[in-house]
């Protein structure tokens, strides 16, 4: 039977996890954003922004990230116009995947409103073209949910893992902070040295074994390793590395960039620390800069979910 509508919502997401630049992301349950899709007998996109800074976003479809989605859907499979209608719940530019999350739903919402059948892999791929630096760390994750690691871009692999559930982390996501993807990808160092990238190998894999084993410690471990994009965009944001400090002297276990910022994460186990006074220990320092911020606790979650569909 057609449908005319099917509404899909997608969970934020961190990516990097310290040092694991453009290759890990984690789903969370802090914040979502639902995308609304129906068909048009026109082959245009329309696209209407609700919620979250939304004024701030353009309705163009080539600028727009469900817009270039929906158009790669169309460059693809041919398939027909759309009215998209999109509420964002994640702030854009905060670090928290707020356009992979939009990609992610409306992938999702295309895919089951044609009833295409696509697998996650591909609906990864066609997602992943909606952002402007066409990255799967952030649309992964809100597809599959839980962990993933993107093995190879060319061709793209991913591997995931469900969402250790039981972890949890601190978020300070400062407002005001305004940064783009692009310039914080610009100010990355094109040469590295070798003692360097082993030091990341070894505390990516750090990393990857504490999510694995929801071992907090462990993940710690591997995220105060980054020794080669963090150093680069620290400077960016006023008062981050004080915040960083404050987490870890609040019994954080380790705190890193959520994606490029200017978000910040830290990994907290309840036995050692109360995650909300680790968020309160990171806000109060952007409050003492000036820098209005919000603190959250979250855990990791599951992928997109299809929350109605009218036949």
């Amino acid at each position: 039977m057609p449908k005319n509508k099917v509404i899909v919502r997608a969970p934020a997401s961190t990516s990097n996890l310290g040092p694991g630049y453009d290759v890990f992301g984690l789903a969370l349950d802090v914040m979502h954003d639902i995308v609304e899709i129906q068909p048009r007998a026109e082959s245009d996109i329309v696209i209407e922004m609700e919620g979250v800074e939304a004024d701030t976003i353009t309705t163009e479809p080539k600028m727009n990230t469900a817009g270039r989605t929906a158009l790669e859907f169309q460059k693809r499979l041919a398939t027909p116009g759309f009215k998209i209608k999109v509420k964002k719940g994640i702030p854009p530019g905060s670090g928290l995947g707020s356009t992979g999350a939009t990609a992610a739903a409306t992938a999702v919402a295309i895919n089951h409103l044609l009833d295409l059948k696509l697998s996650k892999l591909e609906l990864t791929e066609i997602a992943m073209q909606g952002e402007m630096n066409a990255h799967a760390d952030n649309v992964a994750p809100s597809i599959y949910g839980g962990f993933v690691i993107v093995s190879s871009y060319h061709p793209l692999e991913i591997c995931a893992f469900p969402p250790p559930t039981e972890l949890e982390f601190a978020l300070a996501i400062p407002r005001g902070i305004k940064k783009t993807t692009r310039k914080a990808r610009e100010i990355l160092p094109e040469k590295i040295e070798l003692p360097k990238v082993i030091h990341n190998l070894g505390s990516a894999s750090a990393v990857v074994a504490g999510l694995l084993l929801a071992d907090a410690d462990l993940i710690g471990k591997g995220m105060l390793g980054d020794q080669i994009v963090e150093p680069a965009r620290a400077p960016l944001y006023t008062g981050y590395l004080n915040a960083k400090k404050a987490a870890m002297e609040s019994g954080a276990l380790g705190a890193t960039l959520s994606g490029a910022g200017p978000t910040i994460i830290a990994i907290v186990k309840r036995e050692k620390a109360n995650p909300s006074e680790v968020a309160r220990a990171m806000k109060e320092v952007f409050q003492a800069e000036g820098i209005e911020c919000d603190g959250y606790v979250s855990r990791p979650t599951t992928g997109a979910e299809i929350i109605e569909v009218k036949g």
